[in-house]
């Protein structure tokens, strides 16, 4: 049967976690003298595992983390992954025979093709600024990264950013205090607004 756990922090703490020491899996507060865990990227089955085990535990979660069902998960069997890739492979190298078999088309070298891939393979550079939504003013500290690479950049003290990018590719922008947003880049300006993301921290139970 799966296992199913509502958390909630009923008495959240007014400590910053950003006056907090970087610790492995969290900060460590000073004023309590506790490890602080964060749970804010952590799955239902992680966060189950850990309050099962330990009911005195001191967290940082997202607002929309707690009075929701955290549903644990069991992973499927891989005799039916195995049997997929081996029907794949066949189908695949079945496939590739007959394209082999294939004369290569004239009009594989049409310019307007070639052209579109050139194009594509283009670097531009992308600037902006990234503020708060509520209030407007700049974010310093966000990371700007290039989806499915590991290119990216900070924003400055003003908000302010440059980075290039390949035409149609997509920027992740992410803040350990903001909403994480992702855009498709379609010009080479690009200001955004990040959502403030509500966190609480303090010990939390089973409801």
């Amino acid at each position: 049967m799966k296992q199913k756990i509502q958390i909630s922090i009923p008495k959240p703490c007014h400590e910053s976690w950003q006056n907090m020491t970087p610790v492995e899996k969290g900060r460590f507060c000073s004023s309590c003298q506790k490890t602080v865990l964060d749970f804010t990227h952590l799955s239902d089955n992680e966060i189950i595992k850990l309050v099962s085990k330990n009911d005195n535990l001191c967290v940082r979660l997202k607002e929309n983390q707690i009075h929701r069902n955290n549903i644990e998960t069991k992973r499927a069997s891989n005799f039916f992954g195995y049997i997929a890739i081996t029907v794949l492979t066949f189908l695949g190298l079945g496939v590739n025979n007959v394209v082999a078999q294939e004369k290569p088309s004239i009009e594989q070298k049409d310019s307007r093709i070639l052209n579109k891939v050139i194009d594509s393979k283009k670097k531009i550079t992308i600037s902006g600024i990234v503020t708060n939504e509520k209030d407007g003013n700049p974010i310093r500290g966000v990371a700007v990264l290039v989806k499915g690479s590991k290119n990216y950049v900070l924003t400055d003290e003003n908000g302010k950013y440059s980075i290039e990018v390949k035409k149609g590719k997509k920027l992740v922008f992410s803040h350990v205090n903001y909403e994480e947003q992702t855009v498709k880049v379609n010009s080479t300006t690009l200001n955004l607004k990040l959502k403030k993301e509500e966190m609480l921290i303090g010990q939390v139970i089973i409801e």
